[in-house]
């Protein structure tokens, strides 16, 4: 009987401190429920590519710590709501829930509205190096004859085709 590539490999996440070919996407976090991202790093990688790559990752974290302490607070204040209604001896239905729901997101609206702000800013904020990269990686492969090219893993070469 033949064994499974992820036995002789070990554990499946220690392969995602090495260096991968492309962006790889992750499964979700249990808390965020946010995917994570392993960006490739090419080694020819320019400055412009470089400054986006590390734009993206700031979002990245920026999005995971938001909603990492966000979704905390929400299962925390669950808790301690059911565990309320269970100490005043009430029973914890869905239109009990309801109203925990309503409170919770009333007092997270503020909170929501500056995560927003901030979020859209940092995606204008994106745009320029995103921009600057992709003339970038364009010009490069204009500076290439067309026998020489080979598919790769540059910032306009990525597909889901093989």
């Amino acid at each position: 009987m033949a064994t499974s590539p992820l036995k002789k490999q070990g554990k499946w996440c220690e392969n995602l401190t090495k260096p991968v070919a492309a962006d790889m996407i992750g499964t979700p976090d249990p808390i965020s429920n946010l995917r994570p991202v392993k960006y490739y790093i090419p080694e020819n990688e320019t400055a412009d590519e470089k400054e986006w790559r590390e734009s993206c990752m700031r979002v990245d974290k920026f999005n995971e710590d938001f909603w990492h302490h966000n979704n905390t607070m929400f299962v925390q204040a669950k808790a301690d709501y059911e565990d309320n209604l269970k100490a005043n001896g009430q029973e914890v239905t869905a239109e009990a829930l309801s109203v925990f729901y309503k409170d919770f997101l009333n007092k997270a609206y503020d909170r929501q509205m500056e995560y927003n702000r901030t979020w859209w800013k940092m995606n204008v904020a994106q745009l320029y190096p995103g921009f600057k990269a992709a003339i970038r990686s364009l010009k490069s492969k204009n500076d290439t004859t067309l026998s020489a090219q080979v598919k790769g893993n540059g910032f306009w070469e990525k597909s889901f085709e093989s």
